[in-house]
């Protein structure tokens, strides 16, 4: 008699930050940006820390997929992006709005701009912008989020900021632009903070 072994899909996931470690600064950051109720903002997510008000910018940030126009972009799940967000192509200085933003496909959201995005194709990265009339990323990230984050509509909602940790970047929904890194990509660190790697393990 043959044994017949039955696979069984367990539920789970990766840990974005490798083996869960990660250092936390001490007090918690207020957001600087608003987000819908339900909205979670998951480890190793990176922020831009300012200790003079204990307040953390989170650096929006998402890579444009193929199928998109330079007025709708198709980009893949798990961006932050909300309508009204200023939205800049990384290397240029010019911004738009969005407008609205299409998540009805399973596979990627469609982000609708008030004006086209010239030069948008496949493999751009978009920034949340500061929207002035020479463009450049409202935010620039010098910590990553320590643990998650879920906004509920109640209290007074703080980010746990990392200091230190090796973050899977195959794992997280964001990509990483080398300049964020030392040394072009020749580095795995954090320009900003060497103590934050992004990994491929």
């Amino acid at each position: 008699m043959a044994i017949e072994f039955k696979k069984k899909a367990i539920p789970g996931k990766t840990p974005v930050i490798w083996r869960g470690e990660c250092k936390i600064l001490p007090g918690g950051f207020k957001p600087k940006q608003s987000f819908p109720v339900g909205t979670v903002l998951r480890r190793g997510i990176p922020i831009q820390v300012d200790f003079e008000d204990m307040s953390a910018g989170v650096v929006k940030i998402a890579k444009v997929l193929d199928g998109g126009t330079t007025t709708n972009a198709r980009v893949g799940k798990g961006h932050l992006f909300v309508v009204g967000d200023k939205v800049q192509k990384l290397g240029t200085t010019t911004s738009s709005t969005v407008s609205k933003i299409d998540t009805s496909n399973a596979d990627y959201d469609v982000i609708t701009f008030a004006s086209a995005i010239t030069g948008l194709v496949a493999g751009d990265n978009i920034q949340e912008s500061d929207g002035e009339d020479t463009a450049k990323p409202l935010y620039v990230p010098n910590m990553v989020i320590g643990h998650d984050l879920e906004f509920k509509g109640t209290g007074i909602p703080t980010i746990d900021a990392a200091y230190e940790a090796m973050v899977l970047y195959n794992h997280v929904s964001y990509p990483i632009p080398t300049d964020w890194l030392l040394d072009a990509q020749k580095s795995p660190c954090l320009k900003s903070n060497p103590n934050i790697m992004f990994i491929k393990q």
